[in-house]
């Protein structure tokens, strides 16, 4: 029987950043992870935007997580000996002389992320736009799998991670241990994703469970030092790769790809992309948002070995880093968690 201090299930983006820190904490871990390759970290864009919505408005504390983000990424990849993120912008192609005008005086007023460009000539070449463009500055893009991939070696190295199914029939919970197969824990973390929504300890949360969709996309003569949006979003991927999308579907009847979304962003293609471009790769996943918008952290009200890091959204990239050092420090000592993200503000919900 091996003893650890905590079981996390999932080695997604929340998996990968929590099981860090509390390695780094001096703590033993024992991950358990499936290997979904449509889960939503494996698929995501990886974009990090301090600004969101049609409306332009700053994303919830990126002050304060965007830096965080910036100096952990940049750290991991230092101890992981890769390069795990581009600094870089997005040049948002106004689609109407309406979408320019609110981008302008928003620029005007509060220049700290946007500004209007003055290279617009230069993307003569390789778009079709007529109403010119804005440049949403001190973006970050990471890549995602990169550090999925890298840090799951690095627990595989140390035995301490496995690719299997969980199911919570082979799991034994009392409030003073954990345990699995031949695992045992002081408490077990639930990180994977979207799964967590129909985890019988947190489906009672508001979940808002999102489906994405977006396409692989080769575009070989496109730079690949920006992000480029107009309505849709091209994202450098890999290689000559872009990655192209995406699509928020609440309502959502199917997981899997439609052949709707792919029509959809080819006519954008068609229409906005001047160059040659080939699909090799149509994915999906589901983000595992909620109502309110903010993630679920910490633990089950009556199951008090049973804790939760999730419901990030689509911002997870920002949000993760920042939260995985939290939610760490309330693990190991004690330190309150923020109210707005701490599940006992749901504490009666989850206590039914």
């Amino acid at each position: 029987m091996m003893k650890v201090d905590y079981i996390i299930v999932g080695q997604g983006l929340c998996g990968t950043l929590l099981s860090r820190k509390l390695v780094q904490a001096g703590k033993s871990v024992f991950v358990i992870d499936n290997r979904n390759p449509t889960a939503a970290g494996r698929v995501a864009g990886g974009i990090i935007n301090p600004v969101t919505g049609k409306r332009l408005v700053q994303t919830w504390l990126i002050d304060t997580l965007l830096p965080f983000a910036q100096n952990e990424y940049a750290t991991i990849g230092q101890e992981l000996q890769t390069s795990l993120m581009q600094e870089c912008s997005i040049l948002d192609f106004h689609p109407t002389m309406e979408t320019r005008t609110t981008f302008n005086e928003k620029a005007t007023a509060d220049g700290q992320y946007l500004s209007v460009s003055d290279k617009e000539e230069q993307w003569q070449a390789y778009f079709r736009f007529n109403y010119g463009i804005g440049s949403i500055n001190d973006c970050l893009l990471v890549d995602l799998r990169k550090l999925i991939k890298s840090w799951g070696q690095y627990l595989t190295a140390n035995n301490n991670l496995t690719n299997e199914h969980f199911s919570l029939s082979d799991c034994t919970v009392t409030n003073e241990a954990v345990v699995w197969n031949n695992i045992t824990a002081d408490k077990i973390l639930f990180c994977d994703g979207a799964n967590a929504a129909t985890n019988p300890y947190f489906e009672l949360l508001p979940w808002s469970k999102d489906k994405g969709e977006a396409l692989i996309v080769a575009i070989p003569d496109l730079p690949r030092n920006n992000i480029y949006k107009q309505n849709i979003s091209i994202v450098p991927w890999k290689d000559d790769l872009f990655w192209v999308g995406a699509s928020h579907d609440w309502k959502y009847t199917t997981t899997d790809p439609t052949s709707e979304f792919r029509n959809r962003i080819e006519q954008q293609l068609d229409f906005w992309l001047k160059l040659p471009y080939t699909i090799v790769e149509h994915i999906t996943a589901l983000r595992p948002a909620n109502f309110d918008r903010k993630p679920f952290i910490g633990f089950h009200p009556i199951h008090q070995s049973v804790g939760i890091f999730n419901g990030m959204g689509g911002k997870g990239c920002s949000l993760a880093p920042y939260f995985a050092r939290q939610f760490s420090e309330n693990l190991v000592n004690g330190k309150p968690l923020m109210p707005d993200v701490d599940i006992k503000r749901y504490s009666k919900i989850l206590s039914r």
